[in-house]
Order: structure tokens, then C-alpha cells, then sequence
């Protein structure tokens, strides 16, 4: 099949759990023998570069980017207010950027344009006016169950009546949307069963995000002390969450009860106010230059996660490289596990402390919870058989 994929940032360097759920995409069509062409938007966030991308990749998807900024800005979202669109789509286009995606459609025919996420939806029209191809949108996540999470956390009263506005938007926008595109590809069964639910009515199928979990080499893990991690990108609101409610409600207690346990967190973007808290057996840090390195040396993933939906991508990285995670319930979305066996489960500080308890008391189930998680890595996220699944609904679309 001739496919053109269009991403909202560069899908390398594989800098978060975004880019590398793109990368994936991209890679497996690549695997499956597919001609397929790559156009995405190169941000203040996310700059594209050509020397970042595997030469081979490159070269094959014909790779290019679009410069556009869609940082906020205060004057546009006042302006916005006055109006019923959605600022956080509002944000994502841009007239050049359609300009390029129409040469593109313009200079070749296409069997499939599978767009990464809503945000790339503004551009439906101009597709539909330049291509007979199916469009697809792969939905990385229910983006406006996001924001209403947010704002149901927020105290602030403005902030939350804000936050629900832009929900609120969101969702119409994106309930409206979805029933425009010819297919939709979701990462989990819950994301796909709650946009049934909401009376999206085109053809869907499930798709996790997929790793080539061969090439990750998975190291026995140390059971004489407890070194506990989180990586992920902390310019993402559901992160720094997750994270702060970890740093107040969740470290003091295990640091007090068990003051041998070391904690290392890191990621890019990490705000300054984070970045100066590192004290006693905690570390926190920037980005990294290498995960393997990072994390080779500890044995617990934590993914304290309060907010979003579809699928943590560091969470099955994780769970390649043999480690034992404890996330929420939420953070666990999409991931066929077993409590205890190939994961940990803790909604609340105390759920997160017992499960540290367990793991100090009995050594054993550091080996055997990552021996585990190793094994569904290889079942459930193997991309090759991912991307072949995602070539049938294609086909038959």
C-alpha cells in the first residue's frame, strides 16, 4: 500500500512516549513492505532535524517537516473565548502546513493518509479535495477526557471553569471529527469501547503501541536494595501531575519507612522547581542521553498517573527492559497485566508504599515480577505482529 502518515511533531528523535508511538507506526509500515511517505510539523517543542532520523528511514519515507508554532499564546486564547472553536486544535494548523500536505496529495496518489491523532484533523478538508485515499486517525489518546480530568483536579475556581471550556470544546470538536474519518485506530479496547459508547460509528480496530522488544536487552535485576525511576517527558501536564502528587504524598512515607530505597527521576523539560529538590537517596535530573544507561542500574518503574487515557509508552519500554512496574490503574490502560504477577497496581499514597513494602520483604518477587513483564512485552507489543494486524484493517477498510 502507498500511505502518507501525518505526524504533529517528528517522530524522531524518539524524545517521548509520542514520538516513539509514531516512530513505531512508521517503522512497522516500513516492516510490512509498505511505500510510505512522512510529513510532519517541526515545533518549538519538537524541531525536526534530518540528522536525527535513521538514514535509512529518511531516505525511504522521503521525510520532511513544516516549521509551526503552536506554543500558546495569551492574546489568542482571550480571542478565542469570543469564539466556538477549540484553541487546542486552533493551535495545530497552519496555512503552510496544508500547503505542503497538498503539493504532497497533488504530486502522488495515496491507498491510506493515517493521521497521528485529532490534531492533525484540521487538514480533513483538504485531503478529502486532493485525494480519494482512506483517511484514518489514530487516536493516541481521548484528548478531551484529558482536559476534563485536568479540570476536575483544578482548585482554582477561574482555572477550572477555564479547563472545562476548553474540554468542553475539545469534545465536540473531536466526537464531530471522528465521524468524518473512514477509520479509526485505537491504542487500548477502553479508548475504543468509551468512543463507541459516545456514537462513533465508523470502522475501528485496536492497535497497541508496538516495539521491536528483540532488540531491547532485558538484564536480571538486582534484589538486595530497591532503586525505584520514572522517566518521561515533563513538559506534558498528566506527567507533572503524576509526578508532584508522587513527591508530596508518596516519597516521604516510603523514605521514612524505608530509608535504604533510592529514587531517580528524570526527563526532558523538567521544571526548575522539580529540578531543585533532589535531597538524601532522591535524584532528579534532566533529560537523559541514553534510557539504557539511565535505567540499568535500577529495578522499579514508577508511573504515578492521575490523568489521560490510551496507552504509557514508557510503561511498556519498561516492561521490555524486565523491570517491575507499580502504576495506577489508569496508567495500566490497555495493558493485559496481572497484579502481583507481571505488574503492581496502587491507586492511593498508601497502595504505593505496600507495594514497596512487598517488594523489600520478599526479594524473590523483584526476579520473578520482571521475568514476567519481560514475557508480556514479548507477547502483547511485539511491533512485527502489531503492524501486521494494523496492514489487514487497512486492507479491508
Amino acid at each position: 500500500m502507498r500511505i502518507l502518515q501525518v505526524c504533529l511533531k517528528p517522530p524522531y528523535p524518539k524524545v517521548d512516549g509520542g514520538c516513539i508511538a509514531m516512530a513505531a507506526i512508521t517503522e512497522g509500515f516500513l516492516l510490512d513492505g509498505h511505500l510510505v511517505k512522512v510529513l510532519c510539523m517541526s515545533t518549538h517543542k519538537h524541531p525536526f532535524s534530518a540528522s536525527k532520523v535513521p538514514s535509512e528511514i529518511l531516505t525511504k519515507t522521503e521525510m520532511q517537516a513544516v516549521e509551526m508554532d503552536t506554543r500558546i499564546k495569551p492574546l489568542d486564547a482571550i480571542l478565542n473565548l469570543f469564539s466556538s472553536d477549540s484553541y487546542n486544535i486552533e493551535r495545530f494548523y497552519s496555512q503552510e502546513f496544508e500547503n505542503r500536505l497538498v503539493e504532497i496529495l497533488k504530486a502522488s496518489e495515496f491507498d491510506i493518509i493515517h493521521l497521528e491523532s485529532i490534531f492533525c484533523t484540521p487538514y480533513l478538508n483538504a485531503i478529502r479535495l486532493h485525494s480519494k485515499a482512506k483517511v484514518v486517525v489514530r487516536a493516541h489518546n481521548i484528548e478531551f477526557k484529558i482536559w476534563e480530568q485536568l479540570a476536575s483536579q483544578e482548585r482554582n475556581s477561574i482555572k477550572k471553569r477555564y479547563l472545562n471550556l476548553l474540554a468542553s470544546r475539545l469534545k465536540k470538536y473531536e466526537l464531530d471529527v471522528l465521524m468524518k474519518v473512514d477509520g479509526i485506530v485505537a491504542i487500548t479496547k477502553e479508548d475504543a469501547s468509551e468512543l463507541k459508547h459516545l456514537g462513533i460509528s465508523v470502522p475501528f480496530e485496536i492497535v497497541p503501541i508496538g516495539m521491536d522488544v528483540n532488540s531491547i536487552q532485558s538484564n536480571p535485576l538486582q534484589t538486595d536494595s530497591l532503586h525505584l525511576y520514572h522517566l518521561g517527558a515533563m513538559d506534558w501536564q498528566p506527567n507533572i501531575d503524576g509526578i508532584t502528587w508522587f513527591l508530596n504524598e508518596i516519597w516521604p512515607k516510603i523514605e521514612a519507612q524505608f530509608p535504604s530505597v533510592s529514587c531517580s527521576l528524570a526527563g526532558r523539560k523538567m521544571p526548575a522547581s522539580l529540578l531543585s529538590g533532589s535531597s538524601g537517596n532522591l535524584r532528579i535530573e534532566a533529560e537523559v542521553s541514553s534510557v539504557s544507561e539511565f535505567i540499568s542500574d535500577k529495578n522499579v518503574a514508577i508511573v504515578p498517573l492521575l490523568s489521560g487515557s490510551g496507552m504509557r509508552v514508557k510503561i511498556i519500554e519498561a516492561l521490555a527492559f524486565g523491570k517491575v512496574v507499580i502504576t495506577t490503574s489508569l496508567g495500566a490502560t490497555g495493558i493485559p497485566y496481572e497484579d502481583g504477577e507481571n505488574m503492581l497496581i496502587a491507586n492511593s499514597p498508601d497502595e504505593f508504599v505496600q507495594k514497596i513494602r512487598l517488594l523489600h520483604d520478599n526479594p524473590d518477587l523483584i526476579t520473578s515480577i520482571g521475568t514476567e513483564a519481560r514475557k508480556l512485552a514479548e507477547v502483547e507489543f511485539d511491533l512485527k505482529n502489531l503492524s501486521s494486524k494494523l496492514t489487514y484493517f487497512y486492507a479491508n477498510l
